[in-house]
């Protein structure tokens, strides 16, 4: 697949919205009715049918999805220096940036005996998705995963599709671990 540049200050506003513009997607009546399907079989019969779509859908038997210490460091290993350098100055500087998001609590008397309070809870779990098919995205591990950490839900999990060779993409892994996941799955 090859695409081709564009010099975006070239371009007249039509030009503009006609390169923005989504495609239409074809067929989006059936993809609906297998999303219902798959998510059916997976309510009903948990595990046996994730390890069955992986099998099926990205060609990878499975048998224990989830991302355990070694392959973490295998990942680590895997990257040079240069990329864990990458990794956490974007770390950092999505932390920088959504650090600044933060809500504050607010406790005013609105007149004697009356106080108002505005205060933020995080919510216990989020399930977080990385895609990794022909590009893995460790930027959307890093941009997931950090707001979640800042807002300090308990359990953070991240599910990514597995590689060929059943493992996880390494540049995920070690930026979901540097930026706060402790429980990654391949599914």
């Amino acid at each position: 697949m090859i695409i081709a540049a564009t010099d975006w200050k070239t371009l007249d506003a039509d030009a503009r919205h006609r390169l923005l513009r989504r495609p239409a997607m074809a067929g989006e009546a059936a993809v609906r009715t297998s999303v219902i399907d798959i998510v059916t079989a997976v309510r009903d019969s948990g595990d046996v049918k994730v390890r069955k779509l992986t099998r099926s859908l990205d060609r990878v038997d499975v048998s224990d999805a989830r991302v355990n210490a070694a392959e973490i460091d295998a990942a680590m290993q895997a990257l040079g220096p240069e990329a864990l350098d990458a990794i956490d100055l974007a770390i950092a500087n999505v932390r920088r940036f959504h650090e600044q998001q933060l809500p504050r609590d607010i406790s005013i008397e609105t007149m004697p005996g009356v106080r108002c309070e505005r205060v933020s809870r995080a919510i216990r779990a989020v399930g977080l998705y990385v895609p990794a098919g022909t590009a893995p995205l460790p930027s959307a591990a890093i941009m997931l995963a950090v707001p979640a950490a800042i807002a300090a839900c308990p359990v953070r999990v991240l599910c990514t599709p597995p590689r060929p060779d059943g493992l996880a993409d390494p540049a995920v892994l070690v930026a979901a671990t540097r930026a706060g996941i402790s429980d990654i799955f391949k599914v």
